[in-house]
């Protein structure tokens, strides 16, 4: 520990010995409250805190609450991910981590309360939950509480989030620029990000200048599966004229993706020589889920997780601080899966939509 910590000064002015005081400006775990809360409380006063390196955690133990399917094997992947950037960034310290499942909606207070008070408890990581009764007791614990992907409307409580506006609007900018207009945006609005994401598409179509007709251009889901995708696909191309397709289609997930790619295998759509496929895929080549990498946006996954503990240990060390409402930005990555649309335009100028299926089947892509 360097010279400049003041050891000497908080061991006198707190009575503990300066062993004591180290081990708690290391984040070391033993060490009771009492000499805990009494240290920091000493060094935040002399300026102390505001010289430690970023990301140490002067803390016992944090509980993360995420939804129950975060912790299912084959659950959900995003947020799976999530929790590893937490363990990842956490694993330099000796800090005690409890995990729980919380559901988005109609979350089981009991259990969080039971968890986030716990004695060995100092901070609080809620992930997906939108539950306004969870953000209201977690801004009223006395403890450092960071959310990941959800919004806390009392602007009480810090956040980590993807931008998903900015992705909407990337995704959508990357196919207008390339000469698309007829898009299909396929994505679940069962949250409030996801309308933000939404946003963000329809907002491309207005900078481009071109009409958002939600009949042509988007297929609202309940859920991610591969499956309902699949079949909403399918029913929507049953229900419009072939020369009504998309040129490009835009799932929100990797399941999505999955679902779409079944749907244009079974009509014998090629993708991109028939149909282009954009995707924000967040688990790019992730545990093999797909066999091929698409063009899209990769959303931040475990970069959710160690960002929040960053802004945990600022938290923790700046207690007055104005509440953060930290946004991560996607990366754009071509993977050759979305052509440009000079093929389209010719097909149109020619009048013939209609040849092959209104999909010119048997044309190469330019």
């Amino acid at each position: 520990m360097s010279g400049k910590l003041k050891m000497d000064d908080i061991a006198a002015l707190t009575g503990y010995s300066v062993s004591t005081v180290s081990r708690v400006l290391s984040g070391k775990a033993y060490t009771s409250d009492r000499a805990r809360n009494a240290i920091i409380q000493c060094a935040r006063k002399l300026g102390v805190l505001d010289e430690l390196a970023f990301g140490r955690l002067l803390i016992k133990g944090i509980a993360v609450f995420a939804p129950a399917r975060t912790f299912n094997a084959r659950g959900d992947i995003f947020y799976r991910e999530v929790t590893k950037g937490i363990a990842d960034a956490l694993a330099p310290w000796n800090i005690y981590l409890s995990w729980c499942g919380l559901e988005e909606q109609r979350a089981d207070v009991g259990v969080f309360l039971d968890k986030a008070r716990h004695k060995d408890i100092n901070a609080i990581i809620i992930i997906g939950t939108d539950d306004p009764t969870i953000l209201n007791l977690a801004a009223t614990l006395n403890k450092p509480c960071v959310l990941i992907n959800t919004h806390d409307r009392e602007m009480r409580l810090d956040a980590v989030s993807p931008d998903h506006y900015a992705i909407g609007f990337s995704a959508l900018n990357n196919v207008f620029e390339r000469g698309h207009r007829r898009i299909l945006t396929i994505t679940s609005l069962r949250r409030e990000t996801l309308y933000d994401r939404l946003n963000g598409v329809k907002d491309a179509y207005r900078f481009h200048h071109v009409a958002f007709n939600p009949q042509q251009a988007l297929i609202v889901t309940e859920g991610f599966s591969a499956d309902e995708t699949q079949q909403s696909l399918r029913a929507w191309l049953n229900q419009h004229p072939s020369s009504e397709w998309p040129e490009v289609i835009f799932p929100g997930s990797v399941g999505m993706t999955a679902g779409v790619i079944r749907v244009l295998e079974q009509h014998r759509v090629r993708i991109p020589q028939d149909m282009s496929l954009i995707t924000t895929d967040f688990a790019w080549n992730l545990e093999n889920l797909l066999d091929t990498r698409f063009s899209g946006i990769a959303v931040p996954c475990r970069e959710l997780g160690v960002e929040a503990v960053h802004v945990l240990q600022n938290r923790l060390n700046r207690p007055e601080a104005p509440v953060y409402n930290l946004l991560l930005q996607g990366t754009m990555h071509d993977c050759g899966t979305v052509t440009q649309a000079t093929r389209h335009a010719a097909r149109a100028e020619m009048g013939c939509d209609n040849d092959q299926g209104g999909l010119g089947l048997n044309e190469d892509a330019h």
